[in-house]
């Protein structure tokens, strides 16, 4: 599995699709990034369950929508 390509340290758990070409993020950037105000909502979970909307979405005062 690929590591975050802000941290370069963790394992990544979600790709960003928003961007070209997509990137990978940890769960701790990733929330930094919500937490910062641009909500990471078009992501694809590494693991295959997709589980990080709720994490994600704590942070944040924007509606995400997480599939």
């Amino acid at each position: 599995m690929a590591n975050c390509a802000q941290c370069h340290t963790a394992e990544a758990a979600i790709e960003d699709l928003d961007v070209r070409p997509p990137t990978p993020w940890c769960l701790g950037c990733a929330t930094a990034l919500v937490r910062a105000g641009d909500p990471v909502v078009n992501y694809r979970a590494l693991d295959g369950q997709g589980e990080y909307g709720h994490i994600l979405a704590g942070g944040s005062t924007a509606v995400l929508p997480f599939r």
